[in-house]
């Protein structure tokens, strides 16, 4: 894929070979794909791309697993699908409050969106767990060319947002007594 055919943005009018064309360039030529993606249109191209990621990945996974009923379904769809927005936010705060960079959080949702890409293939028993680590260099990547920053900082924000996650889920399971992320049944 030449530089001239990295796609800037989802295009949900030609989805199916825009959606392979963007998950293409987003796991294969990650950096040529963050330094040429369009940082200021809406959220709904991305949101889409996000979506579809998400839906593909928790029917493939539900199919391997054979999980039975609607529940972890359900819950994976909604984290899945919230969870990007919220770590968008922490990066943002974290990269424009900690080390003055600037940026938008609509970048960097888009970050957060496009590397769901990587979730396409993370439903592949034990290659998940690599192809995770994976998804953590395609953050760096966009978080670098969007916030034009060295990849030491980029690292910084995500170990700092695993920190956030960390102490918030804690707190979240204290305060429910261990039932935050235990489904019924």
């Amino acid at each position: 894929m030449t530089n001239s055919k990295i796609p800037t943005d989802f295009n949900p009018g030609c989805f199916l070979g825009s959606f392979f064309d963007v998950a293409r360039a987003v796991l294969l030529t990650p950096k040529v794909f963050f330094s040429t993606m369009d940082r200021r249109s809406a959220f709904v191209n991305p949101f889409i791309f996000l979506v579809s990621c998400v839906v593909a990945h928790t029917f493939l996974a539900g199919l391997l697993h054979r999980v039975p009923g609607p529940g972890l379904f359900l819950q994976n769809l909604f984290m899945g699908i919230a969870i990007p927005f919220l770590t968008a936010g922490i990066f943002f705060l974290i990269l424009t409050r900690v080390f003055n960079s600037p940026g938008t959080y609509k970048a960097t949702f888009r970050i957060n969106a496009y590397a769901a890409a990587v979730g396409l293939v993370t439903w592949i028993p034990v290659a998940g767990i690599f192809l995770e680590l994976y998804r953590l260099y395609i953050l760096v990547v966009g978080l670098r060319a969007v916030y034009a920053i060295k990849a030491s900082r980029a690292v910084i924000t995500i170990f700092l947002t695993l920190i956030v996650y960390t102490v918030m889920f804690r707190m979240l399971s204290n305060l429910t007594g261990g039932q935050f992320i235990k489904l019924p049944g």
